[in-house]
């Protein structure tokens, strides 16, 4: 379990934050970022959503090597946004979420862009294309 967590000796004493508490500050420091259609989770956060719990942290992976901590974080993108502009955005994000909220500073935030998301006609629409003027 030790492994599992993260240190900062402090004068006073040690503070210990959980990984899966810094998973879910990078989370919703990304849940709101425009052009994220989704944040790709494993069977755990699928199986959690299943059952009516939403899971902050779902697509964010914490790991320490070396004392550094490093991000992993895996999104699904809507169709026509600029890719490269939102990674940098959601690295930005993570970054000063994990650092306001911690005082850690994280190393690296890794993006995995593992699909893209078209966004769905509604029947209104379609109805609006079809009538001639």
């Amino acid at each position: 379990m030790a492994e599992d967590m993260i240190n900062i000796q402090e004068k006073n004493g040690t503070i210990t934050f959980a990984d899966e508490v810094l998973e879910t500050i990078a989370g919703i420091a990304v849940s709101d970022i425009p052009g994220i259609a989704n944040m790709k989770g494993g069977f755990v956060d699928n199986l959690s959503e299943g059952i009516g719990r939403k899971r902050h942290a779902k697509g964010v992976n914490v790991t320490k090597a070396n004392d550094k901590i490093i991000f992993d974080v895996q999104i699904v993108v809507e169709y026509g946004v600029k890719v490269q502009d939102l990674c940098k955005t959601i690295q930005e994000s993570i970054f000063n979420a994990i650092q306001s909220m911690t005082g850690l500073t994280a190393s690296k935030v890794n993006i995995a862009v593992t699909g893209v998301k078209v966004r769905e006609t509604k029947p209104a629409e379609l109805a609006e294309g079809n009538e001639e003027d």
